[in-house]
């Protein structure tokens, strides 16, 4: 159990649930939780809701919020079961709770078998190189195709840097390599909450939106005074964030 396996943590999960019959189990959303509540809905037969950004209860139905048809259509799942229901919520849709008074943490112990185990840990392979993880930056600094060029990505750097912050980008520019999709920020990328997110050519599509809307401050910069990364902004500025940025770099420096 100290690495994680399906068949490994599936038992544990299921003699939880037999004990303890929640009402709802909820499972990240990520490479291991979309392994295993699949999984272990299947053998509880349990009903299963995935990829969740909010989830709430109306009397015995709980109504999950997700996207569908490639992140372009939000809609609202109603399910209503008297057998536990098995939810994966999408890292970072969720805003921190405050410290709950009173909490209690029970501890359940399971029995393994380990000869019914069909898979077994070996090792972690790692990438030499490890990018930054956007989603816990205080200061997000993005570009957009309002940058025009890959040639023009030191000025988002330089700025970044200059802010104590970390460079995100919209699709357009991880589709062209511009940058690595670990810097995508929006529904098919990392949803960020950081204290400030500077939007630079970005033009605000829903899907962007989505992944950086929850941040405390908001500043875009576009040509377009019609962009729709203005209806999210707290602060916005029309101009060229190719004349902008060195002006202000310029006024930080000095």
């Amino acid at each position: 159990m100290a690495e994680y396996t399906p068949d490994g943590y599936g038992q544990a999960a299921r003699a939880v649930v037999e004990s303890a019959n929640p009402r709802l189990i909820l499972v990240a959303h990520t490479s291991q939780g979309y392994d295993l509540a699949p999984a272990l809905a299947g053998a509880m037969d349990l009903p299963l809701v995935t990829n969740c950004l909010a989830l709430r209860f109306e009397g015995e139905r709980l109504v999950a919020t997700r996207r569908l048809l490639n992140e372009k259509v939000q809609v609202e799942v109603e399910i209503a079961s008297s057998r536990p229901i098995v939810a994966t919520v999408r890292p970072g849709s969720v805003k921190p709770a405050g410290p709950a008074a009173g909490g209690t943490v029970t501890v359940m112990p399971v029995r393994i078998d380990p000869s019914k185990a069909r898979t077994r840990f070996l090792s972690i392979e790692r990438p030499q190189v490890q990018d930054i993880d956007i989603a816990g930056a205080d200061i997000v600094v993005s570009a957009g195709r309002g940058i025009q060029k890959k040639e023009n990505l030191p000025l988002i750097e330089e700025f970044a840097k200059a802010l104590g912050g970390v460079v995100g980008a919209s699709r357009p520019l991880t589709d062209m390599d511009w940058l690595p999709k670990t810097r995508q920020v929006g529904q098919s990328g990392k949803t960020v909450r950081p204290k400030l997110y500077v939007a630079c050519g970005i033009s605000g599509a829903m899907q962007h939106v989505a992944g950086m809307k929850d941040a405390s401050l908001i500043i875009a910069i576009n040509t377009d005074p019609s962009a729709p990364i203005f209806e999210v902004a707290h602060v916005g500025i029309v101009a060229d964030v190719l004349k902008l940025l060195p002006a202000t770099l310029k006024e930080l420096k000095s």
